[in-house]
C-alpha cells in the first residue's frame, strides 16, 4: 500500500494506540502532516482511559506542537481511520469507528488484521517511525524538509520538527538504537 492510495478519502483520522508512546505519536504526526499537506481534513487521535502524562511525551507534544487529541466515544466516523503503530481490533487500541479502515504497523501481523485490505505491516522494522519515514520517501517527501507548521515541503526549509519526532520515535522504540537490524532503521 502507498500513502497516495489513501488520498481518495476526504476525512481522515489517524489513531495511535491507547497510552501512546513516542513512536506512535511521531508516526501518527507524520501521517497527519501528509494528509494535511494534501488538503484533507485530518485528526490525530488516541483513545483509552488515560491522557498522555509521561513527562517526555508531554515535552515531545508541546515542544514540537503535535496536535494530538485524546478522544472518547461518541465519535463521528471519518471516511478513513488509520491505526498507526497498532492494528485495528487488538487489545491495545480502542475500537473507534471508521467507514474504511487502514493499518500501518511494525509489529507481527495479528490474525484480525487479515480482514483488512488496506494495510502496511512490516515487522522487520524496529520502529513504526522507520516505516512511515520509508512511506514518505516513497512519495518523494523528505522529513528533513517538511515545514510542519505550514505543511509545506521546501528544499531550503529549516524546520526539523517532523524529522526530530521520527528520530525520537525510532530511538525510543529500539532501546536507544540498540535493537536496530534493518538497513532502513539505520
Amino acid at each position: 500500500m502507498r500513502l497516495m492510495d489513501l488520498l481518495r478519502y476526504g476525512t481522515v483520522a489517524v489513531q495511535c494506540h491507547d497510552n501512546p508512546d513516542a513512536d506512535a505519536i511521531a508516526s501518527g504526526w507524520a501521517l497527519y502532516f501528509y494528509f494535511a499537506h494534501h488538503g484533507k481534513k485530518v485528526r490525530l487521535v488516541y483513545g483509552g482511559p488515560n491522557a498522555i502524562r509521561k513527562s517526555n511525551l508531554v515535552l515531545l507534544t508541546e515542544t514540537l506542537r503535535i496536535p494530538i487529541e485524546h478522544v472518547q466515544e461518541p465519535w463521528e466516523a471519518p471516511e478513513l481511520l488509520i491505526t498507526v503503530d497498532c492494528q485495528y481490533g487488538e487489545r491495545n487500541v480502542t475500537r473507534l469507528e471508521g467507514k474504511q479502515i487502514a493499518m500501518i504497523d511494525h509489529h507481527q501481523i495479528a490474525p484480525t488484521s487479515l480482514e483488512y485490505a488496506l494495510s502496511e505491516i512490516r515487522p522487520q522494522y524496529g520502529a513504526c517511525s522507520t516505516l512511515i519515514w520509508s512511506m514518505l520517501r516513497d512519495e518523494g517527501i523528505d522529513a528533513n524538509q517538511c515545514d510542519a507548521s505550514a505543511f509545506t515541503v521546501s528544499p531550503d526549509n529549516k524546520d526539523r520538527r517532523l524529522a526530530t519526532a521520527l528520530y525520537y520515535g525510532l530511538y525510543t522504540d529500539t532501546m536507544k538504537l540498540q535493537e536496530i537490524a534493518h538497513p532502513r532503521d539505520k
